[in-house]
């Protein structure tokens, strides 16, 4: 009986994608509050500073055509490429605020004002997550701009 109970509960496990939670100590670490310093002078580390605080994997920041303003990496393709999207998904449907695609992770396609924001993570985020990624950034671009 105790066999068939086993049985029955890894093919369970398999059909319903039920998360093994056994080993959380592993996670801990992640889980852990870490205070990120975002100061910086330069964009670049200051989008680096940010990936790690909003825990995601990429982020890059265009105009409407294409043109990257601020990167995590240094592929130029990327932001030409993630606006060419925003816009042409933005002509079939009109006035959209994010756009959420799920292919090796989560793609995410953010636009305010004359800016398009590319974010890529590993597991979705809310629209509130977004817009405080995108609040920092706007905060930050704004105080640079003043400096300058």
């Amino acid at each position: 009986m105790q066999s068939i109970t086993k049985l029955l509960t890894r093919f369970s496990n398999k059909i319903f994608n039920i998360e093994d939670t056994s080993d959380i100590a592993g996670l801990s670490s992640l889980l852990e509050y870490r205070k990120v310093n975002l100061s910086s002078k330069d964009l670049d580390d200051f989008l680096l500073k940010l990936r790690q605080k909003h825990l995601v994997n990429h982020i890059v920041v265009t105009d409407v055509n294409g043109i990257v303003i601020g990167s995590t990496e240094k592929d130029l393709k990327e932001g030409f490429k993630s606006a060419a999207m925003y816009n042409y998904i933005n002509s079939e449907f009109n006035n959209l605020s994010i756009i959420l695609i799920e292919s090796k992770g989560w793609q995410i396609i953010f636009k305010l004002n004359d800016k398009v924001y590319f974010i890529k993570a590993n597991d979705s985020l809310s629209r509130i997550e977004v817009q405080a990624l995108v609040n920092d950034l706007e905060n930050y671009l704004k105080i640079m701009s003043q400096i300058i």
